[in-house]
């Protein structure tokens, strides 16, 4: 019998697997991808080389593609530094997130983490644990856990199950093109009227996106001889291949829940806070808050209730600062359209964080 269900197989899922699987406590990963994770570049910041030794992923990081430069055409600035550029943060690794992905599940499984193919549905609390319906392989099945983790990203399926909310961002949608040449060790970003670009290189290649409201995505889908042939043909700094079409749409929301953990289950990742690409704190939140609430809920099983409450109360923090930083870096209105003016409007989180300060009691 698990001790702990982890619902979500990413990043954030993955890393608190391996914090509890450290500490002996067995723990099953309940993944609906099944570990098919599309190759896509990502940024992995400069801090988060700490968090990826702890995890025993020291391996993947030496592999990663080590950042030398991060290049910005902001509006009317054209920056290039080996330090850090506002809105991007210190550069660091660009890594290929399939490749990521196969590192950490080989990890969490030779430590004796269970990673199953399938889908959480009713939980249902009884006494001091749970009830876990799993779909697994075309049958369901039920599992007895103490405690349960939601790591399955921006739904936060458990904890809205569970009684919590969420309060989401502007919308915001990233449009992905993913080119398999190689490509130089420079991250490269550079805004528009409607949106701003990214290029992040990775030892497959490398992924460009495009950010932007989720109605001007809709139409560049819906007419991609005109609107997005415009928008490239705007670009100074990023190539995109003549006629090639996003291999993925991905919503990139900024996201809090009003808690995160209630009495027998805690939320991580994406599935507690979900940042803006331009904050580059995405894959960093992901494995540092996967780690934390992973060994938050072994302290809790080992008696300490109050662990979970103090991992909640330092991720609404982090989630609080890192909102309100993403709304002043919207605010340098690299173009004075609707776009930048709506962005830098509608950033502020704090009435939803003071929220979730108030509600960290139930977590007891």
């Amino acid at each position: 019998m698990p001790q702990v269900v982890i619902a979500g197989g990413g990043p954030a899922g993955l890393a608190a697997a391996i914090a509890l699987a450290e500490r002996n406590i067995a723990v099953t990963v309940v993944d609906p991808t099944g570990g098919v994770v599309q190759t896509r570049a990502e940024m992995l910041a400069q801090g988060a080389g700490a968090i990826m030794q702890r995890l025993g992923l020291g391996q993947a990081l030496r592999d990663a593609l080590h950042i030398k430069a991060v290049e910005s055409v902001w509006g009317r600035a054209h920056l290039q530094s080996h330090g850090a550029i506002p809105g991007l943060g210190l550069h660091g690794w660009g890594v290929d997130r399939r490749t990521l992905s196969l590192s950490m599940r080989t990890r969490a499984t030779a430590l004796g983490a269970k990673i199953v193919k399938g889908r959480v549905g009713h939980t249902r609390k009884m006494g001091a644990g749970w009830h876990v319906d799993i779909s697994e392989n075309g049958t369901a099945h039920t599992v007895k856990s103490s405690y349960l983790i939601d790591a399955t990203g921006r739904p936060s399926h458990i904890a809205r199950r569970n009684g919590a909310t969420s309060l989401h961002g502007p919308n915001l949608v990233a449009l992905l093109w993913h080119i398999p040449s190689e490509a130089e060790p420079i991250m490269v970003a550079e805004a528009a009227k409607d949106g701003w670009w990214y290029a992040v290189p990775s030892r497959t290649g490398s992924t460009i996106g495009f950010v932007t409201s989720a109605a001007n995505a809709k139409q560049m889908l819906k007419s991609p001889g005109s609107t997005l042939d415009r928008a490239v043909r705007a670009l100074t700094r990023i190539p995109i291949p003549n006629n090639a079409s996003p291999s993925a749409t991905m919503d990139c929301r900024s996201a809090v829940l009003d808690r995160a953990c209630e009495m027998g289950w805690v939320a991580t990742g994406d599935a507690m806070a979900a940042f803006d690409p331009i904050s580059s704190q995405g894959l960093f939140n992901a494995l540092s808050g996967g780690f934390f609430a992973g060994n938050a809920v072994a302290d809790a099983i080992a008696g300490n209730t109050d662990a979970p409450m103090v991992y909640a109360a330092l991720a609404a923090r982090t989630a609080e600062r890192t909102h309100a930083s993403t709304r002043l870096q919207y605010a340098a209105l690299p173009f004075d359209t609707p776009f930048w003016r709506d962005r830098a409007a509608s950033h502020d989180m704090r009435p939803h964080a003071e929220k979730t300060h108030q509600t960290q009691a139930h977590c007891q």
